[in-house]
């Protein structure tokens, strides 16, 4: 199945057709239930479960794979956490052995999340969070309290462990890390399924940079990273023909920001790194096959540039910018470019008029005062990534944990780096790095391709982070400088 992400409004307009065709009632629930109980056997947890059942068929999906499991042997409370549920599902679970409980009692191994699903967000009863204490959390379809198409969060909300989804994926699964670990199984009718139904619909990709290595049910897939194409240079490649990048960083108050940007570069291509700066002597020591030169037109000749990191906010700063969007080439603006855009009304304009690919890559404060700038309101962080994208007409790269790139034509991938470790000084340096070598490569033939490989680059970098906190006790703090050191090893297992 793709990585595809659907609104709540497209899953149940899919659903519909397999809700008419069923040969009997609750067949679909029933479907997705066996999925979710399948899920729980293989997560391996010995002793007593608990579900949490909410009204609606988000309950009636738990409850059913709670009579799934309770057939099985295993000792299953369930909890009408509203007082009432589904109830021939409350009926199956009672008839496998099953026990309604009106309020959790004792410690549980597993704790099945059927509260609220597709349609519910905002804040739940605080007892009911209580019940998920101490506790490893199944979710089935959406973690209760996270809004499906924008990954929002009430005041209290369900923190998942797993979250199992049908079908398709929500948009929530690659936006919410609330999620977990994000599972996918198809279910349907006898004579269709529900992933059929969605190939009708436009979907969003979305991607998983990092997750677990296990093994999961047959059927049952993984969210998983975006392809990443071999970088093993072609018989008759050379330095060139892979695309050579310019990076215009770092300064007298911000060296490191030119080391680790070059850095970023260096480990993600086999092609030419150039370099135009203040810290020309430091990155050479530090890479010495970096070609480096003091300024701009001293860099020779490049397919893309990056600008902006460390290279500070003043007046000659600002005339590089424009010097820099003045080329015919991709670019890509981060750090100290992007407070530029905010400053200068005439650098946004050169963005909005440039025919070539610029790319802009803000974390949540440096969006929030661009968008401020074009005084654009405010929505969720999709929606925002979209309509600033559309604005500038540009590609916009806003960055964390959930990574949103939205492109000027409207749309847009998402990718969770399955892991927090990039928060963390200079990571933002090194993933602008390595995604200005990407471009040279893509756009060395056709400038406009210089997009097409953002996701992947984004999964390396949160690939690289990971590998880069792994230590022989487990997973600890990490660096910028670590993680561009893990760049290659990133690259190696994502294409492996």
């Amino acid at each position: 199945m793709q990585n595809l992400a659907y609104t709540a409004q497209q899953i149940r307009a899919a659903e519909q057709p397999l809700l008419d065709a069923q040969e009997h009632p609750d067949e679909l629930m029933q479907s997705a239930a066996h999925a979710v109980a399948q899920v729980a056997e293989s997560m391996g947890l010995p002793g007593r479960v608990l579900v949490l059942a909410g009204k609606g068929g988000n309950g009636g999906d738990a409850l059913y794979a709670a009579a799934e499991l309770a057939m099985s042997g295993r000792e299953v409370d369930a909890w009408p956490v509203f007082g009432t549920a589904h109830e021939r599902a409350l009926t199956a679970f009672r008839n496998a052995g099953g026990t309604v409980v009106e309020a959790p009692e004792g410690e549980y191994a597993l704790v099945i999340d059927g509260v609220l699903g597709l349609g519910g967000a905002g804040d739940l009863p605080a007892r009911i969070l209580r019940a998920t204490e101490d506790a490893t959390v199944l979710s089935v379809d959406v973690p209760s309290g996270i809004d499906a198409d924008t990954g929002q969060r009430g005041g209290n909300h369900v923190t998942a462990d797993v979250t199992v989804t049908f079908g398709g994926w929500r948009l929530a699964h690659a936006l919410a890390p609330e999620c977990g670990i994000q599972l996918l199984a198809d279910i349907g009718t006898a004579s269709t399924c529900l992933h059929d139904q969605l190939r009708l619909f436009d979907g969003t990709p979305i991607y998983r940079a990092s997750g677990t290595d296990r093994a999961w049910p047959e059927g049952i897939s993984a969210l998983g990273p975006a392809a990443v194409p071999n970088p093993e240079p072609g018989f008759n490649d050379d330095k060139y023909t892979g695309g050579v990048v310019g990076i215009r960083a770092g300064s007298g108050s911000y060296p490191g920001a030119a080391v680790l940007c070059t850095a970023g570069a260096v480990t993600a291509t086999p092609g030419m790194v150039r370099y135009a700066g203040p810290q020309a002597l430091e990155v050479v020591r530090a890479h010495p096959e970096v070609v480096a030169a003091e300024t701009l037109d001293q860099a020779g000749r490049v397919q893309a540039w990056v600008f902006g990191p460390g290279a500070g906010a003043d007046d000659a700063a600002s005339r590089e910018l424009e010097w820099v969007l003045g080329q015919d080439l991709p670019v890509l603006i981060d750090a100290d470019g992007l407070t530029l855009l905010e400053q200068h009304t005439h650098l946004r304009d050169l963005v909005q008029r440039r025919e070539t690919p610029t790319i802009i890559t803000p974390h949540d404060g440096e969006f929030a005062r661009l968008r401020e700038a074009l005084e654009l309101g405010e929505s969720n962080r999709l929606a925002e990534a979209r309509e600033l994208a559309s604005a500038l007409q540009c590609t916009v790269v806003r960055k964390g944990r959930a990574t949103i790139v939205a492109h000027g034509s409207g749309s847009a991938e998402i990718i969770d780096a399955g892991n927090s470790w990039a928060a963390t000084p200079g990571s933002g340096d090194v993933l602008a790095g390595i995604i200005g070598a990407r471009m040279a490569h893509d756009g060395a033939q056709d400038p406009q391709r210089a997009t097409d490989g953002l996701a992947a680059s984004i999964c390396i970098h949160g690939m690289a982070a990971r590998l880069a906190a792994e230590t022989p006790w487990g997973e600890a703090q990490t660096s910028a400088s670590v993680i561009a050191g893990h760049v290659r090893a990133a690259t190696a297992r994502l294409i492996g």
